[in-house]
């Protein structure tokens, strides 16, 4: 049993609650002090008037009472909290579950809960409640019936959440759900019947912890990894100190509203994909070391250098060496060392987990609905397979995709996720106002080492006939079991590219992964937030913008229904993602034009201080009907025909334009408006930026540069970028519109 204690990472994030705050009127957030006209009108009752009416919930009251929201003096305690307005989802532990927690903290010496500590306090306090800010509390019908909650309790963590076959709720496996819905004005109460308590233990602590991951853990040790991927508190208090006076403030984007949040906290967080003990036994046939043998597995569960010296580490040296080669085969710390380089490809920086708009980003793909507003889906189902792309710690990209199951239609199975699956997808056009259909063709497989490997979203073991579920989810990130052994070896190079690389923007920057960003709040970030971004200038201003937060229209031509907007007299580089393997690669830049956008310059380089420029400035305000010879057409007005409408491609194609794909749509009822074909003023396009060589060893940089030096309202937009091989945009076949 973890001894809970709240340390100061979690305790400065609290702080920052502050920037959950919106108009006075409308919904008072998380703050360190409650104002008098904050309070709830007294239609019906409040979060802490349940509390107060119920004497099994008296020992969280007291709690709630003696925890404070954030340091300073005057800051304001959970009770006042849950008696002020807002959106609260409070899951409220009810006094046998306090009494129990306490007895297990002090050993059985005490189940009185006034003997825990104020940070202790402070820390179950926090843990038990869910701050929906604009949104509605959730209620038992929102509840995930296998996932996590997607937004994050007030410590900065998300709460996992399981249907059991009783048909009862569990959270974070040990918290089931005892009664439900008590509706008050201000959120909605849930009572359960143990405290919720996830982990302060880093990520690699967990590693090490697992009885069924000797292997890995000892690897990440000895390449210095697990060094890497620690607590980083200071850098985040640092942070925090810097940025608190604007804690709460909302800042305004030219004509697109005033409520994106400025980000006064930036934690730091990694995400990694292990293989247990039997999956490299398997794979791989390396020794399983042995638990209950001393000479195997010292007394803190850690292989001993013995046997890892003679046994294991001669048989992974062997494996890896034949992949990744002998450079620097005497220190395993080099990067260039072979079982650094093995190790570096599991490891993420940033925060993900897998879930819809977390691992991957569920929003306006082929046949998918997406609702009424960001909140609201119409559509349960996932009906094609969604993907992103993430830089590894070895600098090499990884695929997630999740797929819609084992059915097809109204029988969908669970989705499925995995890692470097490469599919053939339908994609023929067949003459239908939708142009065909986007489904897997039956029958993918593995294609070699290191494709199609899934991750599990909880690491279970079992033994004599027992199941465990250990703790994955970290102070500081996650970790997944995989199913097979992952190497970036010449199987997976061949495959990624192999393919056209879509890649959203969100996942280049760790920062939107750690920091719960991406699909939850719109955003502001001050210069220097973005460890990928550099030399921006002092008129840069940086923007993230959610489709259903940032808009009512619901026809935003977004992938993925979200995007950048850099604004101000701009000027940024960004680090690339690296291409899979050298070789001559076509790069696309989405656009999304309108009349508030401006013109940028682009530059491409290796280095982020030396850049040539990319063709001449790019207007992102033109209409389609402005490219020279007016080559777009709607795809109708050909009657679909593929023979026309291939044509009408390549014209526009000679004018350094593609439309968008077919695989997204413009929000709203799925299929209904293809983003391929939204022209006119508010036109969805790809613009071609360069054909050229790459380096799968080498990163490259954009810079944007505004190219209108006395118009500081312009705005750029970025959404994703496009890597193509040449066997693809030149290939044999034509490439398809998706």
């Amino acid at each position: 049993m973890n001894t809970y204690m709240f340390n100061s990472r979690r305790l400065v994030a609290c702080i920052s609650l502050l920037a959950l705050l919106v108009a006075p009127f409308t919904f008072v957030g998380c703050k360190e002090d409650i104002s008098a006209d904050a309070y709830a009108i007294k239609t019906k009752k409040t979060l802490d008037d349940y509390l107060s009416e119920r004497p099994d919930l008296s020992s969280i009251r007291a709690i709630f009472a003696d925890a404070k929201l954030g340091v300073s003096d005057n800051a304001s305690s959970i009770e006042s909290v849950l008696s002020a307005r807002g959106n609260y989802t409070v899951f409220a532990p009810n006094n046998d579950a306090v009494a129990k927690y306490v007895s297990l903290l002090t050993n059985g010496e005490s189940s009185d809960y006034n003997v825990l500590t104020h940070e202790q306090k402070t820390a179950v306090a926090l843990n038990c409640i869910i701050d929906n800010g604009s949104n509605s509390a959730y209620e038992l019908a929102d509840f995930p019936s296998d996932g996590m909650f997607a937004t994050t309790n007030l410590r900065e963590r998300r709460i996992s959440c399981k249907q059991l076959t009783s048909g009862e709720y569990q959270l974070n496996d040990t918290a089931t759900v005892i009664e439900s819905n008590l509706e008050a004005s201000n959120g909605m109460l849930h009572l359960i019947n143990n405290v919720i308590v996830p982990s302060d233990k880093s990520v690699v602590n967990l590693i090490s912890a697992a009885p069924n991951m000797r292997i890995i853990s000892k690897l990440l040790e000895v390449t210095g990894y697990a060094d890497q991927l620690g607590l980083q508190t200071k850098e985040e208090e640092a942070y925090e100190k810097e940025h608190l006076s604007h804690a709460g403030e909302k800042r305004t984007l030219e004509n697109a509203g005033s409520d994106y949040t400025y980000q006064s906290k930036r934690l730091i967080g990694y995400t990694a994909f292990v293989e247990t003990d039997d999956v490299f036994a398997s794979d791989w046939g390396i020794t399983k070391p042995d638990n209950n043998n001393p000479e195997q597995v010292d007394e803190n569960g850690c292989i001993t250098d013995a046997f890892w010296n003679s046994t294991i580490l001669p048989q992974l040296k062997a494996k890896c060496e034949a992949i990744y080669g002998t450079a620097d085969a005497d220190d395993l710390k080099k990067e260039d060392n072979a079982l650094n380089k093995f190790m570096a490809y599991h490891l993420l920086d940033g925060k993900i987990v897998l879930e819809d708009r977390s691992a991957v980003h569920h929003w306006n793909e082929y046949d998918y609905e997406c609702g009424e507003s960001y909140t609201v889906k119409s559509s349960s189902k996932y009906m094609v397979d969604v993907w992103d792309y993430y830089t590894t710690k070895s600098g090499a990209l990884l695929k997630i995709t999740q797929t819609p199951g084992k059915g097809k239609g109204d029988n969908l199975g669970e989705p499925k996720y995995y890692i470097n699956r490469v599919c053939k997808y339908n994609t023929l056009w067949d003459g239908s106002p939708i142009l065909g259909d986007y489904q897997e063709i039956d029958g993918s497989v593995r294609t070699g080492e290191g494709l199609n490997v899934a991750p599990s979203n909880k690491n279970r073991v079992e033994s004599n006939g027992k199941e465990t579920i250990y703790e994955n989810d970290g102070a500081n990130g996650y970790y997944f079991p995989i199913d097979h052994v992952l190497v970036n070896g010449n199987a997976t190079k061949d495959a990624l590219s192999s393919e056209r690389m879509r890649i959203d923007f969100t996942t280049f920057f760790p920062e939107i992964l750690s920091n719960d960003i991406r699909g939850s709040k719109p955003a502001f970030f001050p210069r220097g937030y973005f460890s990928g971004i550099t030399n921006e200038s002092v008129g840069t201003e940086i923007f993230y913008l959610q489709e259903g937060f940032c808009g009512k229209g619901m026809d935003w031509r977004d992938y993925q229904g979200d995007e950048f907007i850099a604004t101000g007299l701009y000027d940024l580089t960004i680090k690339l993602p690296r291409v899979p393997k050298d070789g001559m690669y076509e790069l696309r830049l989405a656009s999304s034009n309108n009349n508030l956008r401006g013109m940028v310059q682009i530059y491409l380089g290796e280095s982020p201080n030396s850049m040539n420029p990319v063709g001449l400035p790019i207007d992102q305000r033109e209409t389609v009907s402005m490219i020279p010879g007016n080559p777009w057409v709607d795809d109708k007005e050909s009657d679909y025909d593929e023979q026309t409408c291939r044509e009408n491609d390549r014209n526009l194609r000679n004018q350094g334009y593609m439309k968008a794909p077919q695989y997204f749509h413009a929000g709203g009822k799925s299929k209904e408006t293809p983003a391929r074909n939204i022209g006119g003023s508010s036109c969805a396009l790809r613009r071609i930026l360069t054909t050229d060589y790459f380096k799968a060893n080498q990163t490259y940089y954009l810079r944007f540069k505004s190219a209108i030096p006395d118009y500081s309202k312009s705005q750029l937009f970025l959404d994703y970028i496009e890597f193509v091989p040449s066997s693809v945009y030149n290939g044999s076949e034509p490439e398809d519109v998706w």
